[in-house]
């Protein structure tokens, strides 16, 4: 007789032996995806023998797991800033150390009655929505190149019960924004990947045009730090997340453009990690 229990143990052995970092876990994502269940209720129903039809469709789910595919692609959903968000293989997977970027913007934010604030390269639209949740007060425009990410953006926002905050807008970066300077923030996890550099397994299933930005992975975070100072308002912030080993140039690009306050604060590991800068 089969088990919840056996199964889960067949599967992460076949996940380590195709080199799976989480094999354990991987394979309790899955499986609780495929019954439609949380990790919790699994947990009771290791001793019960399994269904047929559970087994097929899980079979599936590892090997496609075993061949690199990222878990949140599988199970159509990773969670953020405590938050449950679809994803899918049209946007970056949203990642823990992000969230540094949101801790950072609601500190900003919360010296001011109603923020305007502008995600670049919105993606699933964590980072938007993430930030609308904590600061019920703001208003926010979230913009993508990508029509598809856009979309994604909007079910997420619709979810979460924060659509009527947020517009949604196709461009890139600043293209779309004219005229004079309007927002007290402007936040981005943009690409910085450089084009040579290797990716992990699964991230290379990713969208490259969310990862790679030349040939040193700057070519966007130029832009921004170029651009933000005329769409910001005396006094606004510009928040961008950045690569390892990125700290030295950044805080110069920044420095050359006019911004004033430059800092870098650091990840959980200790990475420099997100950009933050003042317009004088």
């Amino acid at each position: 007789m089969t088990t919840y229990a056996s199964l889960l143990q067949a599967a992460a052995a076949r996940l380590a032996a195709a080199g799976i970092d989480s094999p354990r876990l991987d394979a309790e994502v899955l499986l609780a995806a495929t019954l439609g269940i949380d990790r919790t209720r699994l947990y009771g129903r290791l001793r019960e023998r399994t269904a047929p039809d559970c087994e097929s469709s899980f079979a599936s789910a590892l090997a496609r797991r075993a061949a690199g595919e990222p878990v949140a692609y599988l199970v159509g959903q990773r969670e953020f800033w405590s938050l449950p968000f679809t994803v899918t293989p049209d946007v970056l997977i949203p990642r823990p150390e992000t969230e540094l970027l949101i801790e950072t913007c609601c500190r900003l934010a919360s010296e001011l009655s109603a923020p305007f604030i502008c995600d670049l390269g919105t993606g699933s639209g964590c980072i938007a929505v993430a930030l609308a949740r904590e600061l019920p007060r703001a208003r926010l425009i979230a913009t993508d190149i990508s029509s598809a990410a856009l979309a994604l953006a909007r079910h997420n926002a619709m979810a979460h019960a924060v659509s009527d905050r947020i517009v949604f807008v196709r461009g890139d970066l600043l293209a779309p924004f004219r005229g004079t300077a309007c927002f007290d923030l402007i936040v981005s996890n943009p690409p910085y990947v450089a084009e040579n550099e290797p990716l992990p397994p699964g991230v290379d299933r990713e969208p490259a045009g969310a990862l790679r930005a030349g040939r040193d992975g700057l070519d966007i975070i130029r832009r921004l730090v170029t651009d933000a100072p005329a769409r910001l308002r005396p006094g606004g912030w510009l928040l961008s997340e950045i690569g390892h080993g990125q700290a030295d140039a950044v805080r110069r690009l920044a420095a050359d453009t006019g911004l004033e306050s430059v800092s870098l604060r650091p990840d959980f590991a200790g990475i420099p990690r997100v950009l933050v800068a003042r317009r004088g």
